[in-house]
C-alpha cells in the first residue's frame, strides 16, 4: 500500500503540474521575445517614417542603448565603441547586418529575434527597389 502511495496520482499530478509550469514559462519568454521585438519594430516604422536609411539597425541600437538606461557617452564607453560608430548606428547610417559586433551580446540578452527583424528590412529594401523598378 505505501508503494501506491508514492507512484500514486500525487506523483503523476506533480509530474503534470511541473510540465505545465515548464511549458507556461517557454510560452511566457517566447511572449517576451515576441514583445520586445515588436517594440524594435515598431521603433523602427518611426525610423522609417522619419526618413532615415537604415530603419531597423537605427531601432535596434537606440533600444539596446536605452535598454541599458545609459546615456549615448557613457553606453559607446561600456561596450567599447567609439562615439562616431554610436551615432552612426542609431542615426540610421549603418545597415542591420553590419551593426558594430559590440551590439550582439545586448541583442541576445534582450532576447531580440535577429531574423523578423532582418526579414522586416528586406521586406522594406524590396518595397523601395520595386518602386524604383520602371518595368
Amino acid at each position: 500500500m505505501l508503494t501506491e502511495v508514492a507512484t500514486g496520482p500525487s506523483v503523476v499530478g506533480s509530474a503534470a503540474a511541473d510540465a505545465a509550469h515548464v511549458a507556461a514559462a517557454a510560452e511566457e519568454a517566447r511572449m517576451l521575445r515576441r514583445d520586445a521585438t515588436a517594440m524594435v519594430e515598431r521603433m523602427a516604422v518611426q525610423a522609417r517614417t522619419a526618413g532615415l536609411e537604415h530603419p531597423v539597425a537605427a531601432a535596434v541600437a537606440l533600444a539596446i542603448r536605452v535598454s541599458a538606461l545609459s546615456g549615448p557617452e557613457t553606453f559607446a564607453e561600456r561596450i567599447g565603441l567609439p562615439m562616431a560608430r554610436l551615432v552612426e548606428a542609431e542615426s540610421g547610417a549603418v545597415r542591420f547586418g553590419e551593426l558594430p559586433a559590440a551590439y550582439d551580446r545586448s541583442c541576445a540578452a534582450l532576447d531580440l529575434d535577429p531574423l523578423s527583424l532582418a526579414d522586416l528590412e528586406s521586406q522594406w529594401e524590396r518595397a523601395e527597389a520595386a518602386q524604383g523598378c520602371l518595368f
